[in-house]
């Protein structure tokens, strides 16, 4: 499910594309609101939003798509935009964000009953971030805007289970507002973080890909 974006004129909008022949789908249900810079996961198989922004305003509510189309479900503990939102044990986890000028170090767990929880805090304040989970209990958070640079190339792993952060590889290139998951590998079926494109250094749009394989960050190849 694709949803929410930029121009507003187009935010509202609703696809679902397969990922296996790449057919779009019709379109469906409008979302209720223009929306950037949200976040959203799968979750026991109900698709839903939450945060984002339009331009003058921040969001705290979440949106779950239904039968009768989209439906407010639960509201954030904070306002925010431009997070980064990983699925654990039927539990969407929202880190970091954006909000009044502030980039947030504070994190959430949302429940398909609607139940809102906070986690643990982040590191570092961060936004612009991805993060994608690499096995059943640990994912990887990487780059995004920090206080100390616009594009950071730091990643950090998050064990689900213990709650705790420990410090992964630095990116080959610093990133931000790029995308992250994981694939596997069809030899060898290790699972293989992934993060592509962002912006970089001078706001530069970036078209590199780098996959982390054995605790090292390796640039993809482009064809």
């Amino acid at each position: 499910m694709i949803t929410t974006g930029w121009p507003l004129s187009l935010a509202t909008k609703v696809e679902i594309v397969d990922v296996g022949s790449g057919e779009i789908c019709a379109d469906l249900a409008d979302f209720p609101l223009p929306n950037y810079g949200a976040v959203g996961a799968n979750l026991d198989g109900t698709y839903f939003v939450c945060g984002g922004r339009n331009v003058s305003s921040y969001y705290q509510t979440c949106y779950k798509f239904t039968i009768s189309g989209w439906q407010e479900f639960a509201s954030m503990k904070e306002k925010r935009g431009y997070a980064a939102g990983v699925m654990f044990q039927n539990k969407f986890h929202i880190f970091g964000g954006y909000y009044n000028s502030n980039k947030l170090k504070t994190s959430e767990l949302i429940s398909i009953d609607g139940g809102v929880e906070y986690g643990p805090e982040l590191p570092t304040a961060v936004y612009g971030h991805a993060i994608t989970s690499i096995n059943s209990t640990v994912s990887i958070l990487s780059g995004g805007e920090t206080s100390a640079t616009d594009y950071s190339p730091l990643t950090w792993y998050f064990n689900h289970e213990t709650n705790i952060f420990s410090a992964g590889p630095s990116l080959l290139e610093g990133r931000s507002y790029h995308g992250s998951a994981t694939c596997v590998d069809m030899v060898t079926k290790a699972k293989i973080p992934i993060v592509t494109g962002g912006q970089g250094d001078g706001w530069a749009a970036l078209d590199s890909t780098e996959l982390l394989i054995n605790e090292q960050w390796q640039s993809g190849t482009i064809r």
